[in-house]
């Protein structure tokens, strides 16, 4: 039975900081400091492992490539990765490498232990890995359009949207709203379901951000604002791999930038900013006002109204923002009730 946690750290102050923090809180840890022992334990005795958790800054063998020896012989094994650095080619090494979560130095007791717990408690657990499969899935399958988008992508959502960074509420309410812009401005047919297929998969990149960056209440440090800015070319590096999906690849690279250029990832300006990005960017505004946050309760359609007039000509597209403004408040108010959340942001049953 599997009941056992391997730590592996090259710094002995790390292991004995993982070893106290796991143990004290009932877990049964092993620890090493290099990758080759852990590898030969794991060979004579990883029925007895239950989930490891490593650095990937490493001498003789670093972490992802450990990562990938252990999936060759246990493909299903819980794998943490923790890094005190963090970059793009990082993360996708290690997404591609099929970690089943990815933690930032200095991670706190909290964290920690809420990470480990996750994959351990008793009962059915959320797997991360699941999540993969079907972005696989649909990467594999979304070339062709047709059907109904927000059904089709519903699997892939349910466990990206709900489990790992945004509610699936949040992406269907965006992605309806921007739909109803995006009629307002005249499209339709493929292009409309370009716009609403991209609103869908807006966020996709968090796949590969640490988790205690994205689950982080409070601020963020200069440090884990950097690595949150990275999603948008996350996300686009995901969807490169899908044929003709150009138009949705271009609203997740974009969705975060700015009508004056102030935005990220590449501070584009006015129509140099794809026409869907700059669509979705009014419906990712108004929902974020009307949705409740741990720091403040939910805003009112009027607040978010009068918001996106403000930041017009500035964040916002003015000519979009007027066709937004000849939308009525009942056709806005039936998106959030058909895709409405309780008070503490859980999707209602």
């Amino acid at each position: 039975m599997r009941h056992r946690i391997l730590l592996v750290d090259d710094e002995d102050m790390v292991r004995e900081y993982l070893t106290c923090v796991l143990s004290d809180n009932g877990y049964n840890c092993l620890s090493f400091g290099n990758c080759r022992e852990a590898l030969e334990y794991l060979a004579d005795h990883g029925d007895e492992v239950a989930l490891i958790v490593s650095d990937i800054r490493m001498p003789e063998m670093n972490g992802i490539e450990f990562l990938s020896r252990v999936r060759e012989t246990i493909p299903d094994l819980p794998f943490l990765l923790l890094s005190g650095l963090y970059d793009q080619p990082l993360a996708m090494d290690a997404w591609r490498g099929k970690a089943t979560e990815y933690l930032f130095k200095p991670v706190t007791e909290e964290d920690l232990v809420a990470a480990v717990a996750k994959y351990l408690r008793s009962g059915a657990v959320w797997n991360e890995e699941a999540a993969r499969v079907q972005v696989r899935a649909f990467l594999a399958s979304a070339s062709g359009p047709g059907g109904d988008v927000s059904g089709r992508l519903l699997p892939l959502l349910d466990t990206l949207g709900t489990r790992r960074f945004e509610t699936l509420q949040h992406s269907q309410r965006v992605a309806a709203i921007a739909r109803l812009i995006g009629q307002r401005y005249g499209l339709a047919g493929v292009p409309l379901q370009q716009l609403e297929t991209g609103a869908l998969l807006h966020d996709i990149g968090k796949v590969a951000i640490p988790q205690n960056v994205i689950d982080k209440p409070g601020r963020l440090t200069d440090e884990e604002w950097r690595l949150m800015r990275l999603h948008p070319s996350i996300g686009a590096s995901l969807l490169s791999e899908v044929p003709d999906f150009d138009a949705e690849r271009a609203l997740v690279l974009c969705h975060h930038e700015r009508f004056n250029g102030s935005g990220y990832p590449n501070a584009l300006a006015g129509t140099d900013i794809p026409l869907n990005a700059r669509i979705f960017a009014i419906s990712d505004t108004l929902d974020a006002i009307c949705s409740n946050r741990p720091y403040r309760k939910a805003g009112t359609l009027a607040a978010a109204r009068e918001e996106i007039r403000r930041v017009s000509g500035t964040h916002l597209d003015p000519d979009i923002v007027r066709c937004f403004n000849a939308i009525d408040d009942q056709e806005i108010e039936s998106i959030q009730r058909r895709f409405s959340e309780t008070e503490n942001g859980e999707p209602l049953s």
